[in-house]
Protein backbone atom coordinates (compact mmCIF):
# COMPACT_ATOMS: atom_id res chain seq x y z
CA UNK A 1 0.00 0.00 0.00
CA UNK A 2 1.36 3.39 -0.98
CA UNK A 3 2.21 5.82 1.82
CA UNK A 4 0.15 8.49 0.04
CA UNK A 5 -3.02 6.44 -0.42
CA UNK A 6 -6.13 7.56 1.54
CA UNK A 7 -5.98 4.40 3.68
CA UNK A 8 -2.30 4.97 4.51
CA UNK A 9 -2.91 8.63 5.39
CA UNK A 10 -5.84 7.70 7.62
CA UNK A 11 -3.71 5.05 9.35
CA UNK A 12 -0.90 7.58 9.86
CA UNK A 13 -3.26 10.09 11.52
CA UNK A 14 -4.63 7.41 13.83
CA UNK A 15 -1.16 6.19 14.80
CA UNK A 16 0.08 9.71 15.47
CA UNK A 17 -2.84 10.46 17.76
CA UNK A 18 -2.32 7.13 19.54
CA UNK A 19 1.38 7.93 20.02
CA UNK A 20 0.56 11.38 21.42
CA UNK A 21 -2.01 9.94 23.82
CA UNK A 22 0.52 7.35 25.02
CA UNK A 23 3.10 10.09 25.46
CA UNK A 24 0.61 12.17 27.43
CA UNK A 25 -0.13 9.25 29.75
CA UNK A 26 3.56 8.41 30.31
CA UNK A 27 4.42 12.03 31.17
CA UNK A 28 1.31 12.81 33.21
CA UNK A 29 3.00 12.86 36.61
CA UNK A 30 6.72 13.44 36.06
CA UNK A 31 6.76 15.71 32.96
CA UNK A 32 3.68 18.00 32.82
CA UNK A 33 5.10 20.25 30.03
CA UNK A 34 5.50 17.22 27.74
CA UNK A 35 1.95 16.10 28.60
CA UNK A 36 0.57 19.49 27.62
CA UNK A 37 2.58 19.52 24.37
CA UNK A 38 1.25 16.05 23.49
CA UNK A 39 -2.35 17.12 24.04
CA UNK A 40 -1.79 20.25 21.94
CA UNK A 41 -0.32 18.01 19.25
CA UNK A 42 -3.50 15.92 19.11
CA UNK A 43 -5.56 19.07 18.55
CA UNK A 44 -3.10 20.23 15.87
CA UNK A 45 -3.36 16.98 13.93
CA UNK A 46 -7.15 16.98 14.05
CA UNK A 47 -7.18 20.57 12.78
CA UNK A 48 -4.84 19.74 9.89
CA UNK A 49 -6.96 16.73 8.90
CA UNK A 50 -10.16 18.77 8.97
CA UNK A 51 -8.93 21.82 7.02
CA UNK A 52 -6.77 20.29 4.27
CA UNK A 53 -7.43 18.01 1.34
CA UNK A 54 -3.71 17.23 0.85
CA UNK A 55 -3.06 16.10 4.40
CA UNK A 56 0.52 14.90 3.85
CA UNK A 57 1.59 18.25 2.38
CA UNK A 58 -0.06 20.07 5.29
CA UNK A 59 1.63 17.78 7.82
CA UNK A 60 5.00 18.43 6.21
CA UNK A 61 4.42 22.18 6.25
CA UNK A 62 3.61 22.03 9.98
CA UNK A 63 6.03 19.21 10.82
CA UNK A 64 8.15 21.35 13.15
CA UNK A 65 5.12 21.78 15.42
CA UNK A 66 3.87 18.23 14.96
CA UNK A 67 7.20 16.68 15.91
CA UNK A 68 7.86 18.99 18.88
CA UNK A 69 6.09 16.87 21.56
CA UNK A 70 8.18 13.86 20.54
CA UNK A 71 11.39 15.87 20.71
CA UNK A 72 10.42 17.03 24.19
CA UNK A 73 9.73 13.40 25.12
CA UNK A 74 13.23 12.40 24.02
CA UNK A 75 14.55 15.23 26.18
CA UNK A 76 13.21 13.50 29.29
CA UNK A 77 15.91 10.81 28.83
CA UNK A 78 13.51 8.19 30.14
CA UNK A 79 14.11 4.94 28.16
CA UNK A 80 10.45 4.00 27.72
CA UNK A 81 9.41 7.52 26.66
CA UNK A 82 12.43 7.91 24.37
CA UNK A 83 11.68 4.65 22.57
CA UNK A 84 8.06 5.66 22.06
CA UNK A 85 9.05 9.05 20.66
CA UNK A 86 11.73 7.71 18.31
CA UNK A 87 9.26 5.18 16.89
CA UNK A 88 6.75 7.96 16.27
CA UNK A 89 9.38 10.14 14.59
CA UNK A 90 10.42 7.25 12.34
CA UNK A 91 6.79 6.82 11.30
CA UNK A 92 6.61 10.46 10.25
CA UNK A 93 9.86 10.11 8.29
CA UNK A 94 8.70 7.01 6.44
CA UNK A 95 5.70 8.99 5.15
CA UNK A 96 8.00 11.85 4.05
CA UNK A 97 6.18 14.47 6.09
CA UNK A 98 9.32 15.97 7.66
CA UNK A 99 10.47 19.40 6.51
CA UNK A 100 14.06 20.61 6.36
CA UNK A 101 13.64 22.59 9.58
CA UNK A 102 12.05 19.64 11.39
CA UNK A 103 14.83 17.33 10.17
CA UNK A 104 17.42 19.71 11.62
CA UNK A 105 15.64 19.67 14.99
CA UNK A 106 15.49 15.88 14.91
CA UNK A 107 19.22 15.55 14.21
CA UNK A 108 20.01 17.96 17.06
CA UNK A 109 17.89 15.85 19.40
CA UNK A 110 19.59 12.63 18.24
CA UNK A 111 22.97 14.25 18.85
CA UNK A 112 22.01 14.99 22.45
CA UNK A 113 20.90 11.41 22.98
CA UNK A 114 24.17 10.17 21.47
CA UNK A 115 26.24 12.33 23.84
CA UNK A 116 24.27 10.91 26.77
CA UNK A 117 24.72 7.32 25.56
CA UNK A 118 20.99 6.67 25.23
CA UNK A 119 19.24 4.30 22.78
CA UNK A 120 22.27 4.10 20.50
CA UNK A 121 20.90 1.42 18.17
CA UNK A 122 17.59 3.26 17.88
CA UNK A 123 19.49 6.46 17.01
CA UNK A 124 21.28 4.73 14.15
CA UNK A 125 18.00 3.32 12.89
CA UNK A 126 16.39 6.78 13.01
CA UNK A 127 19.24 8.44 11.11
CA UNK A 128 19.09 5.76 8.42
CA UNK A 129 15.32 6.12 8.00
CA UNK A 130 15.64 9.89 7.73
CA UNK A 131 18.38 9.81 5.09
CA UNK A 132 16.98 6.96 2.99
CA UNK A 133 13.35 8.11 2.82
CA UNK A 134 13.86 11.88 2.51
CA UNK A 135 16.09 14.26 0.56
CA UNK A 136 15.54 17.28 2.82
CA UNK A 137 18.80 16.85 4.77
CA UNK A 138 21.79 18.69 3.28
CA UNK A 139 24.88 20.68 4.24
CA UNK A 140 25.68 20.99 7.95
CA UNK A 141 22.67 18.95 9.09
CA UNK A 142 23.74 16.04 6.90
CA UNK A 143 27.33 16.26 8.10
CA UNK A 144 26.14 16.21 11.71
CA UNK A 145 24.08 13.07 11.04
CA UNK A 146 27.09 11.35 9.45
CA UNK A 147 29.40 12.37 12.31
CA UNK A 148 26.85 10.95 14.76
CA UNK A 149 27.11 7.56 13.03
CA UNK A 150 30.93 7.73 13.01
CA UNK A 151 30.99 8.56 16.71
CA UNK A 152 28.81 5.56 17.53
CA UNK A 153 31.09 3.35 15.43
CA UNK A 154 33.88 3.94 17.93
CA UNK A 155 31.95 3.09 21.09
CA UNK A 156 33.05 0.23 23.31
CA UNK A 157 29.94 -1.87 22.71
CA UNK A 158 30.59 -4.36 19.90
CA UNK A 159 26.97 -4.53 18.75
CA UNK A 160 26.70 -0.75 18.50
CA UNK A 161 30.13 -0.58 16.87
CA UNK A 162 29.24 -3.06 14.12
CA UNK A 163 25.78 -1.62 13.55
CA UNK A 164 27.23 1.89 13.26
CA UNK A 165 29.87 0.68 10.76
CA UNK A 166 27.15 -0.79 8.56
CA UNK A 167 25.10 2.41 8.92
CA UNK A 168 28.06 4.59 7.93
CA UNK A 169 28.65 2.50 4.80
CA UNK A 170 24.99 2.75 3.85
CA UNK A 171 24.82 6.49 4.52
CA UNK A 172 27.93 7.14 2.41
CA UNK A 173 26.32 5.17 -0.41
CA UNK A 174 23.07 7.13 -0.03
CA UNK A 175 24.93 10.45 -0.32
CA UNK A 176 26.44 9.42 -3.66
CA UNK A 177 23.21 7.82 -4.90
CA UNK A 178 21.52 11.17 -4.33
CA UNK A 179 24.14 12.82 -6.49
CA UNK A 180 23.62 10.27 -9.28
CA UNK A 181 19.86 10.84 -9.11
CA UNK A 182 20.43 14.59 -9.18
CA UNK A 183 22.59 14.24 -12.30
CA UNK A 184 19.83 12.22 -13.96
CA UNK A 185 17.27 14.94 -13.25
CA UNK A 186 19.48 17.59 -14.83
CA UNK A 187 20.68 15.39 -17.68
CA UNK A 188 20.93 17.34 -20.93
CA UNK A 189 20.80 20.73 -19.22
CA UNK A 190 23.94 22.74 -19.94
CA UNK A 191 24.85 25.14 -17.17
CA UNK A 192 27.45 27.90 -17.39
CA UNK A 193 29.71 27.55 -14.35
CA UNK A 194 30.58 30.76 -12.53
CA UNK A 195 34.18 31.99 -12.82
CA UNK A 196 36.41 30.62 -10.11
CA UNK A 197 39.49 32.35 -8.78
CA UNK A 198 42.47 30.60 -7.23
CA UNK A 199 43.44 26.95 -7.03
CA UNK A 200 42.56 25.77 -3.55
CA UNK A 201 41.20 22.40 -2.54
CA UNK A 202 37.69 23.89 -2.22
CA UNK A 203 37.82 25.96 -5.37
CA UNK A 204 35.05 24.15 -7.26
CA UNK A 205 32.39 23.60 -4.59
CA UNK A 206 30.37 26.62 -5.73
CA UNK A 207 29.82 25.04 -9.15
CA UNK A 208 28.12 21.95 -7.69
CA UNK A 209 24.44 21.29 -7.07
CA UNK A 210 23.30 20.52 -3.47
CA UNK A 211 23.62 16.72 -3.51
CA UNK A 212 26.88 16.89 -5.49
CA UNK A 213 28.28 19.37 -2.99
CA UNK A 214 27.44 17.03 -0.11
CA UNK A 215 29.17 14.14 -1.88
CA UNK A 216 32.22 16.30 -2.67
CA UNK A 217 32.61 17.50 0.92
CA UNK A 218 32.14 13.98 2.29
CA UNK A 219 34.72 12.41 -0.02
CA UNK A 220 37.19 15.23 0.62
CA UNK A 221 36.86 14.75 4.37
CA UNK A 222 37.32 10.99 4.09
CA UNK A 223 40.65 11.73 2.42
CA UNK A 224 41.48 14.21 5.17
CA UNK A 225 40.68 11.72 7.93
CA UNK A 226 42.64 8.86 6.34
CA UNK A 227 45.58 11.28 6.07
CA UNK A 228 45.19 12.05 9.82
CA UNK A 229 44.20 15.66 9.06
CA UNK A 230 41.27 17.65 10.47
CA UNK A 231 38.07 17.44 8.39
CA UNK A 232 36.55 20.54 6.78
CA UNK A 233 32.92 19.41 6.81
CA UNK A 234 32.55 16.49 9.23
CA UNK A 235 32.94 18.73 12.26
CA UNK A 236 32.89 16.88 15.57
CA UNK A 237 34.80 13.77 14.51
CA UNK A 238 36.76 12.50 17.50
CA UNK A 239 38.20 9.26 16.12
CA UNK A 240 38.85 7.54 12.81
CA UNK A 241 40.86 4.50 11.72
CA UNK A 242 42.73 4.37 8.43
CA UNK A 243 41.49 0.88 7.69
CA UNK A 244 37.84 1.92 7.89
CA UNK A 245 38.51 5.11 5.94
CA UNK A 246 40.27 3.22 3.15
CA UNK A 247 37.36 0.77 2.95
CA UNK A 248 34.95 3.68 2.49
CA UNK A 249 37.17 5.28 -0.17
CA UNK A 250 37.42 1.99 -2.06
CA UNK A 251 33.66 1.50 -1.89
CA UNK A 252 32.90 4.96 -3.30
CA UNK A 253 35.52 4.72 -6.07
CA UNK A 254 34.37 1.27 -7.09
CA UNK A 255 30.61 1.88 -6.95
CA UNK A 256 30.47 5.40 -8.43
CA UNK A 257 33.24 5.76 -11.03
CA UNK A 258 30.99 7.88 -13.25
CA UNK A 259 30.88 10.62 -10.64
CA UNK A 260 34.65 11.07 -10.84
CA UNK A 261 34.82 10.76 -14.61
CA UNK A 262 31.97 13.15 -15.39
CA UNK A 263 32.62 15.91 -12.85
CA UNK A 264 35.82 17.92 -13.07
CA UNK A 265 35.62 18.77 -9.37
CA UNK A 266 35.77 15.10 -8.42
CA UNK A 267 38.54 14.39 -10.92
CA UNK A 268 40.48 17.11 -9.12
CA UNK A 269 40.01 15.24 -5.82
CA UNK A 270 41.35 12.05 -7.39
CA UNK A 271 44.50 13.72 -8.66
CA UNK A 272 45.19 16.07 -5.75
CA UNK A 273 43.98 14.06 -2.76
CA UNK A 274 43.60 10.35 -3.36
CA UNK A 275 46.75 9.64 -5.37
CA UNK A 276 49.18 11.56 -3.09
CA UNK A 277 47.52 9.92 -0.08
CA UNK A 278 48.01 6.42 -1.49
CA UNK A 279 51.66 7.09 -2.35
CA UNK A 280 52.29 8.51 1.13
CA UNK A 281 50.75 5.51 2.90
CA UNK A 282 52.74 3.11 0.73
CA UNK A 283 56.01 4.64 1.95
CA UNK A 284 56.66 2.12 4.80
CA UNK A 285 56.10 -0.79 2.39
CA UNK A 286 58.59 0.64 -0.12
CA UNK A 287 61.41 1.24 2.38
CA UNK A 288 61.07 -1.93 4.45
CA UNK A 289 63.39 -4.88 3.79
CA UNK A 290 62.78 -8.31 5.27
CA UNK A 291 65.50 -9.18 7.79
CA UNK A 292 67.25 -5.81 7.56
CA UNK A 293 68.59 -4.29 10.76
CA UNK A 294 67.18 -0.93 11.76
CA UNK A 295 70.29 -0.25 13.85
CA UNK A 296 72.26 0.58 10.73
CA UNK A 297 69.90 3.46 10.02
CA UNK A 298 69.66 6.51 12.28
CA UNK A 299 65.88 6.60 11.70
CA UNK A 300 64.17 3.22 12.18
CA UNK A 301 62.01 2.17 9.22
CA UNK A 302 58.33 1.63 10.01
CA UNK A 303 57.21 -1.92 9.32
CA UNK A 304 54.41 -2.44 6.79
CA UNK A 305 51.04 -2.89 8.47
CA UNK A 306 49.13 -5.74 6.87
CA UNK A 307 45.52 -4.44 7.17
CA UNK A 308 46.42 -1.01 5.75
CA UNK A 309 48.56 -2.45 2.96
CA UNK A 310 45.76 -4.80 1.91
CA UNK A 311 43.24 -1.99 1.68
CA UNK A 312 45.69 0.31 -0.08
CA UNK A 313 46.26 -2.27 -2.78
CA UNK A 314 42.52 -2.62 -3.24
CA UNK A 315 42.26 1.14 -3.71
CA UNK A 316 45.13 1.05 -6.22
CA UNK A 317 43.42 -1.74 -8.16
CA UNK A 318 40.20 0.29 -8.34
CA UNK A 319 42.05 3.44 -9.40
CA UNK A 320 43.82 1.66 -12.25
CA UNK A 321 40.73 -0.29 -13.29
CA UNK A 322 38.29 2.63 -13.46
CA UNK A 323 40.41 5.77 -13.84
CA UNK A 324 43.43 4.75 -15.88
CA UNK A 325 42.58 7.18 -18.70
CA UNK A 326 42.40 10.00 -16.18
CA UNK A 327 45.48 9.05 -14.14
CA UNK A 328 48.04 7.81 -16.68
CA UNK A 329 51.02 9.35 -14.86
CA UNK A 330 49.80 8.33 -11.42
CA UNK A 331 49.10 4.77 -12.59
CA UNK A 332 52.69 4.51 -13.81
CA UNK A 333 53.78 5.20 -10.23
CA UNK A 334 51.32 2.68 -8.80
CA UNK A 335 52.41 -0.05 -11.21
CA UNK A 336 56.06 0.62 -10.44
CA UNK A 337 55.26 0.27 -6.72
CA UNK A 338 53.57 -3.07 -7.34
CA UNK A 339 56.70 -4.28 -9.11
CA UNK A 340 58.83 -3.22 -6.12
CA UNK A 341 56.57 -5.15 -3.77
CA UNK A 342 57.46 -8.36 -5.63
CA UNK A 343 61.10 -7.92 -4.62
CA UNK A 344 62.62 -10.89 -2.80
CA UNK A 345 63.53 -8.76 0.22
CA UNK A 346 59.92 -7.88 0.94
CA UNK A 347 57.85 -9.88 3.48
CA UNK A 348 56.13 -12.92 2.01
CA UNK A 349 52.64 -11.61 2.69
CA UNK A 350 53.43 -8.29 0.97
CA UNK A 351 54.68 -10.12 -2.12
CA UNK A 352 51.56 -12.29 -2.09
CA UNK A 353 49.12 -9.37 -1.91
CA UNK A 354 51.08 -7.59 -4.65
CA UNK A 355 50.66 -10.65 -6.87
CA UNK A 356 46.94 -10.63 -6.13
CA UNK A 357 46.71 -6.98 -7.18
CA UNK A 358 48.69 -7.55 -10.36
CA UNK A 359 46.39 -10.45 -11.15
CA UNK A 360 43.31 -8.20 -10.88
CA UNK A 361 44.82 -5.98 -13.54
CA UNK A 362 46.22 -8.64 -15.84
CA UNK A 363 42.86 -10.39 -16.29
CA UNK A 364 41.66 -7.23 -18.07
CA UNK A 365 43.13 -7.31 -21.61
CA UNK A 366 42.31 -3.67 -22.38
CA UNK A 367 44.44 -2.58 -19.45
CA UNK A 368 47.41 -4.63 -20.62
CA UNK A 369 47.13 -3.07 -24.04
CA UNK A 370 46.98 0.39 -22.45
CA UNK A 371 50.07 -0.28 -20.35
CA UNK A 372 52.07 -1.17 -23.44
CA UNK A 373 50.79 1.74 -25.48
CA UNK A 374 51.24 4.34 -22.74
CA UNK A 375 54.55 3.17 -21.29
CA UNK A 376 56.50 0.36 -23.00
CA UNK A 377 56.04 1.63 -26.56
CA UNK A 378 57.16 5.16 -25.73
CA UNK A 379 60.86 5.92 -26.01
CA UNK A 380 61.46 7.79 -22.77
CA UNK A 381 58.90 6.10 -20.54
CA UNK A 382 59.12 3.40 -17.90
CA UNK A 383 58.79 -0.08 -19.41
CA UNK A 384 56.00 -1.00 -17.04
CA UNK A 385 54.77 -4.20 -18.66
CA UNK A 386 58.32 -5.48 -19.19
CA UNK A 387 59.09 -4.80 -15.52
CA UNK A 388 55.95 -6.62 -14.42
CA UNK A 389 56.87 -9.67 -16.50
CA UNK A 390 60.47 -9.65 -15.26
CA UNK A 391 59.37 -9.26 -11.64
CA UNK A 392 56.88 -12.11 -11.95
CA UNK A 393 59.53 -14.31 -13.56
CA UNK A 394 62.00 -13.64 -10.72
CA UNK A 395 59.27 -14.09 -8.15
CA UNK A 396 58.16 -17.47 -9.53
CA UNK A 397 61.70 -18.79 -9.87
CA UNK A 398 62.48 -17.76 -6.27
CA UNK A 399 59.71 -20.05 -5.03
CA UNK A 400 61.54 -23.12 -6.33
CA UNK A 401 65.04 -22.32 -5.11
CA UNK A 402 66.22 -24.95 -2.63
CA UNK A 403 69.33 -23.68 -0.75
CA UNK A 404 70.36 -27.09 0.67
CA UNK A 405 69.33 -30.39 -0.85
CA UNK A 406 68.90 -31.93 2.58
CA UNK A 407 66.97 -28.99 3.91
CA UNK A 408 63.31 -29.25 4.83
CA UNK A 409 62.70 -26.61 2.14
CA UNK A 410 63.28 -29.34 -0.46
CA UNK A 411 60.10 -30.98 0.76
CA UNK A 412 58.37 -27.66 1.43
CA UNK A 413 57.84 -26.61 -2.18
CA UNK A 414 56.00 -29.79 -3.29
CA UNK A 415 53.89 -29.66 -0.14
CA UNK A 416 52.99 -26.03 -0.76
CA UNK A 417 52.09 -26.83 -4.39
CA UNK A 418 49.94 -29.78 -3.29
CA UNK A 419 48.22 -27.62 -0.64
CA UNK A 420 47.50 -24.79 -3.07
CA UNK A 421 46.10 -26.88 -5.89
CA UNK A 422 43.95 -29.29 -3.95
CA UNK A 423 42.80 -27.21 -0.97
CA UNK A 424 39.77 -24.94 -1.63
CA UNK A 425 40.77 -21.27 -1.71
CA UNK A 426 38.89 -18.55 0.16
CA UNK A 427 38.34 -15.22 -1.60
CA UNK A 428 40.68 -12.36 -0.72
CA UNK A 429 37.83 -10.21 0.57
CA UNK A 430 36.65 -12.89 2.99
CA UNK A 431 40.01 -13.46 4.66
CA UNK A 432 41.52 -9.97 4.67
CA UNK A 433 39.94 -8.82 7.91
CA UNK A 434 41.03 -11.96 9.77
CA UNK A 435 44.64 -12.13 8.60
CA UNK A 436 46.66 -10.20 11.15
CA UNK A 437 49.24 -12.38 12.91
CA UNK A 438 52.40 -13.66 11.26
CA UNK A 439 51.29 -17.28 10.98
CA UNK A 440 48.08 -16.31 9.21
CA UNK A 441 49.99 -14.01 6.88
CA UNK A 442 52.31 -16.82 5.80
CA UNK A 443 49.37 -19.13 5.22
CA UNK A 444 47.65 -16.40 3.23
CA UNK A 445 50.75 -15.99 1.04
CA UNK A 446 50.98 -19.72 0.36
CA UNK A 447 47.31 -19.91 -0.65
CA UNK A 448 47.43 -16.91 -2.96
CA UNK A 449 50.56 -16.52 -5.01
CA UNK A 450 50.96 -19.60 -7.24
CA UNK A 451 47.38 -19.85 -8.56
CA UNK A 452 47.49 -16.15 -9.36
CA UNK A 453 50.81 -16.55 -11.12
CA UNK A 454 49.41 -19.19 -13.43
CA UNK A 455 46.36 -17.09 -14.27
CA UNK A 456 48.38 -13.92 -14.85
CA UNK A 457 50.89 -15.64 -17.11
CA UNK A 458 48.15 -17.39 -19.05
CA UNK A 459 46.03 -14.26 -19.54
CA UNK A 460 48.87 -11.85 -20.21
CA UNK A 461 50.93 -14.11 -22.43
CA UNK A 462 48.27 -15.70 -24.61
CA UNK A 463 46.32 -12.49 -25.21
CA UNK A 464 49.05 -10.10 -26.21
CA UNK A 465 52.30 -11.80 -27.10
CA UNK A 466 51.82 -10.88 -30.76
CA UNK A 467 51.40 -7.17 -29.95
CA UNK A 468 54.41 -6.68 -27.69
CA UNK A 469 57.97 -5.87 -28.55
CA UNK A 470 60.25 -8.88 -29.08
CA UNK A 471 62.01 -8.60 -25.72
CA UNK A 472 58.77 -8.57 -23.76
CA UNK A 473 57.35 -11.46 -25.80
CA UNK A 474 60.34 -13.61 -24.91
CA UNK A 475 59.80 -12.92 -21.19
CA UNK A 476 56.13 -13.83 -21.40
CA UNK A 477 56.79 -17.04 -23.31
CA UNK A 478 59.51 -17.94 -20.82
CA UNK A 479 57.04 -17.53 -17.95
CA UNK A 480 54.44 -19.69 -19.66
CA UNK A 481 57.01 -22.43 -20.29
CA UNK A 482 57.86 -22.61 -16.60
CA UNK A 483 54.50 -24.06 -15.61
CA UNK A 484 53.10 -26.73 -17.99
CA UNK A 485 53.28 -29.46 -15.38
CA UNK A 486 51.75 -27.26 -12.67
CA UNK A 487 48.87 -26.33 -14.97
CA UNK A 488 48.19 -30.01 -15.61
CA UNK A 489 48.36 -30.71 -11.89
CA UNK A 490 45.88 -27.92 -11.19
CA UNK A 491 43.48 -29.12 -13.90
CA UNK A 492 43.65 -32.68 -12.60
CA UNK A 493 42.90 -31.46 -9.07
CA UNK A 494 39.92 -29.42 -10.23
CA UNK A 495 38.58 -32.32 -12.24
Amino acid sequence: MSTSSPEAVKKLLENMQTDLRSLSMECKKKFPPVKEAAESGIVKIKTIAARNTDILAALKENSSEVVQPFLMGCGTKEPKITQLCLAAIQRLMSHEVVSEAAAGNIINMLWQLMENGLEELKLLQTVLVLLTTNTVVHDEVLSKAIVLCFRLHFTKDNITNNTAAATVRQVVTVVFERMVAEDERFKGIVEQPPPVQGNTNRRSVSTLRPSAKDAYMLFQDLCQLVNADAPYWLVGMTEMTRTFGLELLESVLNDFPGVFLQHQEFSFLLKERVCPLVIKLFSPNIKFRQGSSSAASPAPVEKPYFPICMRLLRVVSVLIKHFYSLLVTECEIFLSLLVKFLDGEKPQWLRAVAVESVHRLCVQPHLLRSFCQSYDMKQHSTKVFRDIVNALGSFIQSLFIVPNAGNVAAVGVPLVIFFIYFFPLNSLKDVVSDVNDTADQKLFAEKKWLPNMLMIVGKGGSAYTSNFQTETSVHVLHLISLFPSLSQLRDAGQG
